[in-house]
């Protein structure tokens, strides 16, 4: 494809994004103005869920309980510390809400008789007594100070709605709980303010201050995918002070321990081979013309599709070293959505996303923390269970439904505080291989039918920073201020090689296939003397070939049996061509399952061993030196796993590198 027309269509992509933006804030700017009602806090009950390995590697320690109504005491590595408290007379704390959207709180305070006691290096910290009330100028943000009114932990980042017969038991959950800068500064750890410790989750019993009605909106009503309607889930930012969640998105690393993790060996000062647990929030906006399914897995079948559809979320850990090689080196499990706080809309929050609405979900419920309840929300699963392409999950057969009887089994999902995380070992974000390197989280939703999958997903560069045997992380570089434009929509490999405008012999082409699609991205480095090293960065965004279990082959009951992406990778070259220096880079670092390489047949080649295949979400890279000029006429070839029986799927792409036929060997074509 010429470079022309390949611009053009760019430029056309670009201009349909900012038509949808555009769209969005003027149903905005049409909207009827918000009416605000004020209700207040008659009665209610908390639940405050501590991460054990972040209060082990802060000092922190339970010392006791007083009244709790539930309690589940943690274990490092291995289960939430989980306590819930009655607050039989509430307070005063006002609610501000319009119709079912709950909009933020005033002045008061949820008074508890109960609470804990907290020991640390610096003393006790005494919350028996503790209230919860709305942060100083933050509608969305919540303290809780104890008796005295001292604030010693924060928490942003809700989902928020109404629940009963009447509609006026108010919950908030999922929230995310942050060491107070007071408290950071008590501890002697000032640099561990807004340090995330756990989770919050409260219900409260209000009622009108002027008789007003309850929360009833009539329900928002949108067209389902289809009828030449676009669908588009926007990965977006939630900067200070804007949307639902009372605090800036951001990229936390929850805790870190040594193999084996599950024995909660927490991680010191001086290790280097810990698994870091890194989980972000995560906000999104429908620019589509269409509703898109958010049901929770289980809750039964729903129109459109007569199932339980829901988006996904993944990320994906990527360091860039200071010889300019990108590697992915942690991924997460899949993160099945469950509902939509619908901010910035006029709708009522739920199951369907309404076009122009915004959502949002916090690390704490991204990382599978407690909703509320003793019990843990479990969201997390492999990615093997998703057929990314159709955005289906394998629910019969799943880890939540083993024996596929459409109920989720007791126990299931993840068994442990490490399981279905992204984890990043230590070494890979400390020197010498943090030298000069630069680091990046990459999120995005997979939805059904929508149509632009490269707005669903976006990245920003991080900063990874161990303190003492504290893991954080940085959205900026060390003595700067966050940058809020440090944000940016599509993968990482376009990063690495801007598609739009890539450097000097370099480029960055996506293979489209009827299983999903996949971006190829190749640098060429002069490296004297005629040499030139050949890197090609190949990212599967959702290609998968999936076997479906012929006794299952329909959703809400549908059964992957296996379902991988791409088995070999080609690279063609001139039979005269000799290649040296092949190199490999997968997720891991274990040797023994690296691609195997032959440089044979005029065509460098790997191929996966069992078990190691590119699956979606997933970048693999892989190098060359070569005695070659990178040559337009290049080619690749990407080799689709196959199921058992079934002929593999060759795909064969044009792109930048060494050339495969002598005519072009002395690089008269660049």
């Amino acid at each position: 494809m010429p470079r022309r027309f390949q611009r053009s269509l760019l430029l056309l992509a670009v201009i349909l994004e900012v038509t949808a933006l555009v769209r969005a804030q003027v149903a905005r700017a049409q909207a009827p103005a918000v009416a605000r009602d004020t209700w207040l806090a008659e009665s209610g009950e908390a639940s405050i869920s501590f991460n054990p390995d972040a209060l082990q590697a802060l000092g922190i320690s339970v010392e006791s309980v007083k009244d709790p109504i539930e309690r589940v005491p943690g274990a490092a590595g291995v289960r939430y510390d989980i306590t819930r408290f009655s607050a039989p007379s509430a307070g005063s704390l006002r609610v501000f809400h319009s119709g079912a959207r709950v909009l933020g709180f005033g002045e008061g305070h949820l008074a508890f008789p109960g609470g804990l006691l907290l020991t640390h290096a610096s003393g006790t910290t005494d919350l028996r007594g503790f209230a919860i009330k709305a942060a100083a100028g933050d509608a969305f943000g919540i303290e809780i100070a104890d008796a005295r009114g001292v604030v010693w932990f924060t928490a942003d980042h809700a989902h928020a709605g109404f629940e009963g017969d009447a509609q006026d038991m108010l919950w908030m959950r999922h929230m995310n709980l942050r060491l107070s800068q007071h408290f950071a500064d008590v501890l002697g750890k000032s640099e561990q303010g807004g340090y995330p410790v756990g989770g919050l989750a409260f219900r409260m019993h209000v009622a009108s201050t002027d008789a007003s009605h309850g929360p009833g909106d009539p329900p928002c009503t949108s067209p389902w995918p289809g009828g030449g309607r676009d669908t588009d889930i926007q990965m977006i930012y939630e900067p200070n002070g804007v949307g639902s969640s009372g605090f800036a998105d951001t990229v936390i690393a929850r805790r870190c321990a040594l193999p084996p993790v599950e024995d909660g060996n927490a991680c010191t000062a001086a290790s280097t081979n810990g698994e870091v647990v890194i989980t972000p929030d995560s906000s999104l906006r429908n620019i589509g013309e269409t509703g898109v399914a958010w049901y929770g897995k289980f809750q039964g079948n729903f129109p459109p599709y007569n199932n339980d559809q829901h988006p996904y979320l993944i990320w994906n850990l990527y360091r860039v070293d200071a010889a300019g090689r990108i590697k992915q080196i942690g991924a997460s499990a899949v993160k099945h959505a469950f509902y939509t706080v619908n901010w910035n809309c006029s709708c009522a929050p739920g199951n369907v996303i309404h076009p122009t609405c915004e959502d949002t979900y916090s690390f704490s419920s991204n990382d599978n923390s407690p909703d509320g309840d003793v019990q843990q929300y479990q969201a997390l699963a492999p990615r093997g269970e998703i057929v990314p392409k159709s955005a289906l999950w394998g629910r019969c057969g799943s880890v939540f439904d083993a024996n596929c009887d459409g109920a989720m089994d007791a126990g299931s999902g993840a068994q442990d505080l490490y399981q279905y995380r992204l984890l990043a070992t230590e070494r890979d974000m400390l020197p010498p291989l943090s030298d000069n390197a630069q680091y990046f989280l990459e999120y995005w939703y997979v939805a059904r039918d929508d149509q632009n999958i490269y707005d669903s997903m976006a990245y920003r560069r991080i900063w990874p920073r161990k303190t003492g045997a504290v893991w954080s992380i940085g959205l900026t570089a060390a003595g700067g201020s966050v940058d809020d434009g440090n944000f940016f929509q599509g993968p990482v490999v376009n990063h690495w090689i801007d598609p739009v405008a890539p450097p000097s012999h370099s480029m960055n082409r996506e293979l489209a296939t009827p299983l999903g699609t996949a971006r190829v991205a190749v640098k060429a480095t002069n490296l004297g003397s005629g040499r030139w090293r050949y890197e090609y960065a190949v990212m599967n965004l959702d290609y998968a070939h999936a076997a479906i279990d012929p006794a299952h082959p329909t959703s809400p009951n549908l059964r992957v049996l296996s379902n991988h992406g791409f088995a070999r990778f080609r690279v063609g070259t001139d039979s005269g061509t000799t290649v040296s220096a092949l190199r490999f880079d997968d997720l891991d670092d274990n040797a023994a399952n690296d691609w195997s390489a032959t440089t044979t047949g005029g065509r460098v080649s790997w191929n996966a061993p069992s078990g190691n295949t590119l699956d979606w979400g997933t970048l693999y890279h892989f190098e060359f030196t070569a005695d070659a000029f990178p040559s337009l006429n290049g080619t690749i070839t990407l080799v689709g796993a196959a199921a058992a029986g079934e002929p593999e799927i060759p795909y064969t792409l044009g792109i930048l590198g060494p050339p495969s036929d002598t005519i072009f060997a002395n690089g008269f074509d660049s």
